[in-house]
C-alpha cells in the first residue's frame, strides 16, 4: 500500500544552505592545512625547532579530536544555528590572533583554541 507524500519542490533556500555548509567545510578544511604551508617561515621567525613546530600542530589536533563529542552535546542542546555561530567566530577570531603570536606558547595555545572551536563544525 503507498502512502501519498505531499514533498514540496525544493526551493532556493534548500541549495543557498548547501552552498553555505560546502563553504563552510572548505573554509575548516584551508584552516587545518594552512600552518603547514606557513610551517617553514614561521620557524625561522621565531626561531623554533622542528620539534617545537610539532606541537603546534599537536596543540590544535589534540584540542579538535578531545572536542568532538562535547562539541557534538551542544550542537543537540543549543541547535546549528548557534553552535556554527560561536564555532565560525571562536575559531575567526583565534586564526586572526595568530597573526600577533609573539612566540611559541601563544601560537600553541591559539591553534589549541582553534581546534576547540573548529570541533563541532
Amino acid at each position: 500500500m503507498d502512502i501519498p507524500v505531499n514533498a514540496a519542490k525544493p526551493g532556493r533556500r534548500r541549495y543557498l544552505t548547501l552552498v553555505m555548509i560546502f563553504i563552510t567545510v572548505v573554509i575548516c578544511y584551508v584552516d587545518r592545512a594552512n600552518l603547514a604551508v606557513a610551517a617553514a617561515h614561521i620557524q625561522e621567525e621565531f626561531g623554533i625547532t622542528k620539534a617545537e613546530m610539532g606541537y603546534v600542530f599537536s596543540a590544535f589536533a589534540w584540542l579538535y579530536t578531545l572536542c568532538q563529542i562535547p562539541g557534538g552535546w551542544f550542537l543537540d542542546r543549543v541547535g546549528s544555528r548557534v553552535t556554527y555561530f560561536i564555532a565560525i567566530f571562536g575559531w575567526s577570531v583565534a586564526t586572526l590572533f595568530q597573526g600577533f603570536a609573539t612566540g611559541l606558547m601563544s601560537l600553541i595555545g591559539l591553534r589549541a583554541i582553534t581546534g576547540i572551536f573548529e570541533a563541532p563544525a
